[in-house]
């Protein structure tokens, strides 16, 4: 008899459909690791048939690398615990390693003791690569960012910072371990560089609108420390494969550099423009590159006549030459400098102008032109012209004038001598008539003095003393004209001995009781004894002589050194002389306003000037602190200064 067909539960046969249809690899084994059941997922999976694989140990998928881990998960298993998605490898048949996820868990007999293990293994190796290959892709962006010369910020769909580059920290002053989680407005502010007000991040709106968007011109970034930086930006949305945008990427550079450039290009674009020299540029073939505005001016061209023309359309035909050799220049790097020469306008009119040139080199340092500033000096030239002209005239007057005052000279000093002949001659033709008159009045009023009646007497005495001073008037003349003439032998003068010569014998002196200051020593001096003598009683006289009525006159007498002379001073407290005096009372026979009330000839001083110069030295006054006048005669010193001994 047959066997009776054998009925399986329910729920056995559902849980055998499960394993036969499956998608993961359902294998059991022992607890010693023996395969007890396979799946058609394991042999598509592993390669082994269930018939290969059952019986077999389960080491026959494991790779050598890994067979610790598999006896410690089987140790596990047999204390009834379970493993849940451990992500490990496995090995095929064919020797290809493969990436699972693996789930086991211990199978228990009736009375709950392990008996075996089931283990349903996923491969997840396309995954696990895809991962890894994205890990790798968002490595090599991070280290492609993170190396570019740009700033980079790169944000959630929150707004919320998740990388920023070196560079951008640099200029942020936020590393991206303290940046990242914060608000990108928290981290990138910027401000308008004219209002000073805060700038909307253009992360913003390309978020909100999914669009790229610029910076505005004039934007400061404005660093953590403050320090501001202009910069140049762009933001763009990140999308998903289904356009979603999952966060902003903003790219931006320091442009202050740039801006510099820029406005230094403005600001030399402007002077160009605005200058009044002609600031022209050529090639090396002489043809104009560029032509300004002070060019236009001075040569009557427009720009657009000018662009694209030889140069030489401003040279005379006669200096053509010119223009070779300073090509030859330039082409060698050469720059020629404050170069005088014509060149001619557009009315052909000839300019007087002066050229700088300059080579213009490419960013290799090559020569591919010539930058020419041509000043306009017509005026200049002109100005040059006249004043040669005026400078010949000039000449020739002087000449005309030296001429005339040669010939004037020579009639003046003939003059002089005629006068000074006539001046000796006449003081020397009065001397025996003065004697004469003097000698009879002396004697009229000597033997019949005492038969005159008073006023005879009176008028004899006018006559002696009229006498008198005649004499002496022709007396210093006559010094006067000898100080001229006579020969002076220069010699050591003590200035101490001369005024105490003066002090104890000149009667004058001693009729007139003078307060006398004598500040000793006095500093020796070269000259003549007679001379300084003389020099020194005139002025002494003078001091004692000029002084308000009923005065006691005081005189202060000192020398000092200055400007290798020695000076000696003579100060009183006399009546003084005015600055308008002062201009004349050196002269001869000119005397000061105030002194017409006192006697005297106005030789004296003129005199005393005469021996100084004689001498080899000056004569000199200067107004007296409280009054009076201080005279000085300057003489060469006899002794050398101390510190040249």
């Amino acid at each position: 008899m047959p066997e009776p067909a054998s009925h399986s539960p329910p729920a056995e046969l559902h849980l055998a459909a499960i394993l036969q249809s499956s998608d993961h690899a359902i294998v059991s084994k022992t607890i010693d690791g023996i395969i007890t059941s396979w799946n058609p997922a394991a042999e598509k999976m592993f390669g082994y048939s269930a018939a290969e694989a059952v019986g077999s140990p389960i080491s026959i998928i494991v790779p050598p690398q890994r067979c610790d881990d598999e006896l410690e998960l089987l140790a596990r298993l047999r204390r009834g615990e379970s493993s849940h998605q451990v992500e490990t490898t496995r090995v095929a048949r064919d020797g290809h390693e493969l990436v699972v996820s693996l789930t086991a868990a211990p199978i228990r007999d009736a009375s709950g003791s392990v008996i075996g293990a089931t283990a349903i293994m996923r491969d997840i190796t396309s995954q696990r690569m895809s991962l890894n290959d994205l890990r790798m892709e968002r490595d090599r962006l991070r280290i492609t960012l993170a190396s570019i010369g740009d700033a980079v910020i790169v944000t959630d769909a929150r707004g919320f910072i998740d990388f920023v580059n070196p560079v951008a920290a640099r200029l942020t002053g936020w590393s991206t371990e303290e940046a990242k989680g914060k608000p990108l407005e928290s981290v990138f502010c910027i401000i308008n560089e004219t209002t000073r007000q805060r700038v909307e991040s253009p992360a913003a709106r390309a978020m909100s609108e999914g669009v790229i968007v610029g910076l505005a011109n004039h934007t400061l970034l404005v660093s953590r420390d403050g320090a501001e930086v202009a910069i140049d930006d762009s933001a763009a949305p990140i999308r998903d494969d289904s356009g979603k945008v999952l966060g902003v990427v903003l790219v931006f550079r320091d442009v202050t550099a740039m801006r510099a450039i820029d406005s230094f290009r403005e600001r030399l674009s402007a002077i160009i423009e605005s200058s009044d020299d002609a600031i022209i540029g050529k090639d090396l073939t002489g043809r104009i590159t560029s032509w300004n505005r002070g060019a236009e001016r001075i040569f009557g061209y427009s720009q657009q006549e000018a662009l694209g023309r030889p140069i030489t359309m401003l040279i005379p035909p006669e200096r053509l030459g010119e223009e070779t050799e300073i090509l030859r220049r330039i082409r060698a790097g050469e720059r020629v400098d404050h170069f005088e020469t014509v060149r001619i306008g557009k009315d052909r009119r000839k300019v007087d102008v002066s050229l700088t040139i300059s080579p213009i080199r490419d960013s290799e340092g090559s020569v591919v032109g010539a930058s020419k500033i041509a000043r306009d000096i017509t005026g200049k030239k002109e100005s040059e012209r006249e004043l040669a002209r005026t400078h010949q005239q000039l000449k020739e007057h002087v000449l005309h004038l030296d001429q005339l005052v040669a010939a004037r000279t020579t009639d003046l000093t003939e003059s002089v001598l005629d006068l000074e002949t006539f001046a000796s001659s006449l003081s020397h033709d009065l001397r025996a008539p003065l004697r004469t008159v003097y000698g009879l009045a002396a004697s009229l009023k000597e033997d019949h003095g005492t038969q005159l009646n008073a006023e005879a007497n009176d008028l004899l005495g006018r006559i002696l003393e009229s006498c008198e001073g005649l004499s002496q008037l022709v007396d210093t003349v006559l010094s006067y004209m000898r100080i001229r003439n006579e020969h002076v032998r220069l010699e050591s003068i003590s200035l101490d001995a001369i005024l105490h010569d003066i002090v104890t014998q000149y009667p004058h002196l001693q009729e007139a009781r003078p307060e006398l200051q004598i500040e000793r020593p006095l500093l020796n001096v070269m000259g003549s004894r007679g001379l300084i003598t003389q020099m020194v009683v005139n002025l002494i006289s003078n001091a004692v002589k000029f002084v308000s009525p009923g005065t006691r006159p005081k005189v202060r007498l000192w020398t000092e050194r200055r400007n290798g002379k020695v000076r000696l001073w003579i100060e009183d407290n006399g009546i003084g002389v005015s600055a308008e005096d002062q201009r004349k009372i050196f002269q001869l026979f000119s005397r000061a306003d105030a002194a017409e009330a006192y006697e005297g000839s106005g030789v004296g001083l003129a005199l005393v000037q005469r021996a100084a110069r004689r001498l080899g030295g000056g004569l000199g006054i200067d107004p007296a602190a409280g009054g009076g006048s201080r005279f000085w005669i300057e003489f060469t010193p006899a002794d050398p200064e101390p510190s040249q001994l």
